[in-house]
């Protein structure tokens, strides 16, 4: 072997194990970074769902006595737990694109399904989630003119 020679069988051996090596660890960070992102809109998407859930049936809202084109934060109860039919009608009136703004979850879209304990649907707003859509569901009884009855909040991105 001369002085200054690269044996360049073993060039071309480092330089495809190198880039191999690259290539696996740029193609595993891309996934870990999609499966973080997906872990943090679940969870964005689940917390949003349970606060617009305590905000329809944990108090007035704001104002107390809103309607649908004075409302600030939308609340469906005089008494924990208990929808005020009157609230809810003033609820149905409300837009699609506004319904997320005054149940604190701006960046989302929401959707609210009242229904009967066997499951018979009584009314529901909002926008149904798309079928390629990241969404959360809580549910909560709640009673609804006299009658034991389900609501369900889905938010969605």
């Amino acid at each position: 072997m001369h002085k200054g020679q690269i044996v360049t069988l073993d060039l071309i051996l480092a330089l495809t194990i190198l880039t191999s090596v690259v290539f696996i660890i740029n193609m595993q960070w891309g996934i870990m970074l999609k499966n973080i992102d997906n872990y943090e809109t679940g969870a964005s998407l689940e917390k949003a769902a349970q606060l617009s859930l305590l905000y329809l049936i944990g108090g007035k809202g704001y104002p107390p006595n809103w309607n649908s084109s004075n409302v600030q934060l939308v609340g469906l109860t005089d008494d924990l737990n208990v929808i005020s039919p009157a609230k809810f009608n003033e609820l149905m009136k409300i837009s699609n694109s506004s319904l997320s703004d005054v149940l604190g979850a701006p960046e989302f879209n929401v959707l609210i399904n009242l229904t009967k304990t066997d499951g018979t649907t009584i009314n529901s707003t909002g926008l149904p989630p798309s079928n390629s859509s990241n969404s959360a569901v809580v549910e909560s009884y709640v009673v609804f003119n006299n009658a034991l009855s389900n609501i369900y909040v889905t938010v969605w991105k």
